[in-house]
Order: C-alpha cells, then sequence, then structure tokens
C-alpha cells in the first residue's frame, strides 16, 4: 500500500477515513498485514446492502477460522488505481492473493457522506 498506509487507519485509534473510497478498501489490507480485526465489521454498508462477499469478510475476526486464509489473500493486497466516483457509488480496482497476481474490482457506496464496502 506504500504511502496509503497512514491515511487509511490510525494505528492508535484504529480508526478509517469513511471519507475516502481508497481508504475503506485499503483498510482490508491494513488488517490483514497487522493482524487487527478491530475495524473490519464497521466497513460494510450499515444498511446491509452488501453482498455475501464483503459481509463474510466484515465479519471476520481473528477468531474466525478463515482468518488465515484471509491474511494469506489480503496481507499482501494493494489498490491499483484511482477510484471511478459515480454519485454514491465507487469503484475501485486491487490486486491481492499469496502473490499478488489476482485482480478485482471492490465497488463501495456512499451513506451520509461515508463510504462503505458494498460488493466484489
Amino acid at each position: 500500500m506504500g504511502g496509503c498506509e497512514k491515511k487509511i487507519v490510525d494505528p492508535v485509534r484504529a480508526e478509517v477515513d469513511f471519507a475516502d473510497p481508497k481508504a475503506v478498501t485499503g483498510a482490508l489490507f491494513w488488517a490483514a498485514a497487522h493482524d487487527d480485526d478491530t475495524h473490519l465489521a464497521s466497513l460494510c454498508d450499515p444498511r446491509g446492502e452488501n453482498d455475501a462477499d464483503t459481509g463474510r469478510v466484515c465479519g471476520l475476526t481473528r477468531r474466525s477460522p478463515d482468518w488465515p486464509d484471509f491474511r494469506e489473500a489480503f496481507a499482501r493486497g494493494r489498490l491499483d488505481g484511482e477510484p471511478r466516483v459515480h454519485g454514491d457509488h465507487a469503484a475501485i480496482y486491487f490486486v491481492f492473493g499469496p502473490r499478488v497476481d489476482q485482480s478485482e474490482t471492490m465497488e463501495l457506496v456512499r451513506r451520509e457522506g461515508r463510504w462503505y464496502l458494498w460488493r466484489f
């Protein structure tokens, strides 16, 4: 993630910058890389309209059986470009996986000025 890390999560308070779709998406990588589940539950759409994939990620804790798989898949992940924002929706490419050779698009939704994971 390079220089974005400080913007994504304040390591003292583990807060995500919900004003920035890059920071919300990047928070997944931060959580996996730092073995920290503190903020995952807060990343999904508060209306519950997100898809099952984002729901699974947001529901993870360090005690979850899938936590090691999540860490392996996302710990080396990074954003790949700038978000494309259209109204209250944004999409951003990212790469992930143990060899960082898988690509995906994260879609986010804005609710009351805050961005949340919606689907990927």
